[in-house]
């Protein structure tokens, strides 16, 4: 069957924050993005593209049980929400690498997943979204 032209995707951001008095400690974002069968992690420290993980599955709802539950991981472990549900309009062809990875856990690199992101946090800051202590 053939992919859409446009895709519809979603995504949210959080961030944990343990500084000390002297400037240490830790200063890391959690992004969730979800299209389709796919939910794409991008986490790091802030200030740095970070790491890319995508989680394929056969079907969306066992995708946005992933992103659900990963989420919830996040807010246990003392993250809090600084980009709330932003919806995002993309072009397939932008991220065709990402939408042809058979089901399984896949580390990814590359444009693709670096575009996404920034369409994400476009968007965000587009739609009012973005809350105090996002990443820049």
């Amino acid at each position: 069957m053939p992919r859409a032209a446009r895709l519809t995707g979603c995504g949210w951001e959080l961030h944990f924050t343990n500084r000390t008095a002297s400037g240490t400690g830790s200063d890391k974002y959690y992004r969730v993005l979800l299209i389709e069968n796919m939910v794409l992690i991008n986490y790091g420290r802030r200030g740095t593209t970070g790491q890319f993980l995508a989680h394929v599955f056969s079907a969306p709802p066992g995708a946005q049980a992933k992103a659900r539950d990963l989420t919830n991981e996040k807010a246990a472990e003392g993250y809090r929400i600084t980009r709330e549900l932003t919806v995002f309009e993309l072009d397939a062809p932008d991220i065709v690498a990402l939408t042809e990875l058979s089901a399984g856990t896949h580390r990814v690199d590359g444009d693709p997943a670096r575009w996404l992101v920034g369409r994400f946090k476009y968007a965000s800051s587009e739609q009012g979204t973005q809350l105090e202590g996002a990443s820049a």
